[in-house]
């Protein structure tokens, strides 16, 4: 009888280790995301470039929510001593202005685009959370 026992007890051991580790690769599996998260990629080319990008990245703190996102701020020439600078996540540009040689004049456009991009990841944020929401889950059923 205790023989009987000790091999029930082993089976649902058996069986209850094996319903955890589905769990687990199931769990694993569905929060996949991205390991390297949140870069900050420089592609200037003139003193004022550079300094906007150091005055951005000093300043720069991503909001809580945001995730898996890249940020790229690029400099393009434009006339005289005027170039362009853009900024854009994922590809998708979010701001872009002339950028001047004045010192002053570059803190404060970094400023006023950290702003704005805090503001389009956490906008983004919200929409992808309104769009996974639980109204929007089909059952797979046609």
């Amino acid at each position: 009888m205790d023989t009987a026992k000790k091999e029930a007890t082993i089976q649902e051991l058996q069986t209850l280790l094996e319903s955890i580790k589905k769990q687990e690769t199931q769990k694993s599996s569905s929060e996949v995301v991205l390991e390297i998260d949140g870069l900050l990629i420089d592609d200037t080319k003139t003193k004022s470039g550079r300094d906007f990008y150091d005055f951005f990245y000093r300043d720069w703190v991503a909001p809580p929510e945001a995730s898996n996102y890249s940020i790229f701020i690029v400099e393009k020439p434009f006339r005289l001593n005027t170039t362009t600078i853009e900024i854009s996540i994922n590809e998708i540009t979010v701001f872009q202005s002339f950028l001047q040689p004045r010192t002053d004049i570059v803190e404060e456009l970094a400023k006023q685009s950290i702003g704005i991009t805090q503001q389009y990841l956490i906008q983004y944020e919200e929409l992808v959370r309104q769009l996974d929401g639980e109204e929007r889950k089909g059952t797979g059923i046609f």
